[in-house]
């Protein structure tokens, strides 16, 4: 008889770990929540890597960790330290996630996105040299660091302005596309490096579906045709882009129906003002009444509110079919 085993897994299957707190006391692993415990075998998977590794097998070998959503059980915080210290890890470390924050602390190059095409499972990846670095700065800053949930969605709306990153998504929501149940997120892209450009190559690599919704002026203009260049062989360019009729989205609901609407929330003697300044010039005019709707509403978030509550009192149907159509065609390509 031996008083302890032979087997080196053995004995290791009956040791008990311990964390201590910062005041002295001791708790055995098993009386801490999931995540914790989670965290202390990486740790302990980790040292036995950096201490044993070359011993046990080979001076040359490098280990593989293959983690099922390890974010599980964790506050958000924890999540993207647990992202950062994946990074330390020595050898190839294979992650499924669910997770934004978790996704958001890995390099792009890192990155690999699983999805269907064709009935077909495809892996989406950028490819070194596929991104300038300045490319990849704003990508970084624009979507990995601050929205890494995007990456996550079937398809990217690509919008000109800030009054469209507020209005789209509750026009959408009115007309029954809830951007978490259809998979898409509103992107701007007015203050991205070459006109947005970056994010549609990104979105190609990863397997991402994207659509652009523009001005109708040389602005927006030069906008869809730049998203020309990435079009597939067999499409047109409506099928990704579309230019407003009217030079902005505020004017594309004044003309289509809402222009009493907006009107109303300027006060009576400030209607009179504009009325007397503008001298007959109807664009004028309605450009100074659709600036001030919006500075009274109190921003272009509150004056998104403002609107959507009136498409919710009107209907959806009152909606400009414009927008309808470039939303039914977002929903269409998020769902394959």
């Amino acid at each position: 008889m031996e008083a302890l085993p032979t087997r080196i897994l053995d004995m290791v299957g009956k040791i008990q770990v311990h964390l201590r707190s910062p005041l002295g006391a001791k708790l055995p692993l098993h009386k801490h929540g999931e995540g914790t415990q989670g965290l202390a075998v990486l740790l302990l998977f980790q040292a036995f890597t950096e201490a044993n590794l070359a011993e046990v097998y080979d001076p040359d070998s490098t280990a593989i960790l293959a983690l099922e959503e390890p974010e599980a059980h964790l506050h958000p915080s924890a999540i993207r330290s647990l992202g950062q210290f994946l990074n330390q890890l020595a050898g190839q470390i294979l992650v499924t996630s669910h997770s934004g924050d978790l996704v958001s602390r890995v390099p792009i190059l890192s990155l690999r996105r699983l999805y269907s095409k064709n009935n077909e499972t495809k892996v989406g990846m950028v490819l070194p040299g596929l991104l300038s670095p300045r490319e990849t700065q704003a990508i970084d800053y624009n979507i990995r660091l601050t929205r890494g949930a995007y990456l996550f969605s079937r398809c990217w709306l690509l919008v000109e302005g800030e009054s469209d990153f507020h209005i789209i998504p509750l026009v959408a929501e009115a007309l029954g596309y809830s951007q978490d149940e259809t998979s898409f997120s509103v992107l701007e892209i007015s203050q991205v490096t070459n006109k947005g450009e970056p994010f549609i190559k990104f979105a190609k690599a990863l397997g991402i579906q994207w659509f652009m919704l523009a001005d109708g002026d040389a602005a927006g203009a030069d906008y869809t045709n730049r998203a020309q260049k990435y079009l597939e062989p067999s499409e047109v360019l409506g099928d990704r882009a579309y230019n407003l009729a009217a030079v902005d989205l505020e004017h594309e609901f004044w003309y289509g129906g809402f222009d009493t609407f907006i009107t109303n929330l300027v006060p009576t003697p400030v209607q009179a003002n504009i009325k007397a300044t503008a001298a007959g010039n109807v664009p004028n005019e309605v450009k100074s009444l659709i600036k001030t709707a919006i500075i009274t509403a109190g921003g272009k978030p509150a004056f998104a509110q403002e609107l959507f509550a009136e498409i919710k009192r009107r209907g959806s149907g009152s909606v400009p079919p414009s927008i309808r159509g470039v939303l039914a065609r977002v929903a269409q390509l998020a769902g394959g």
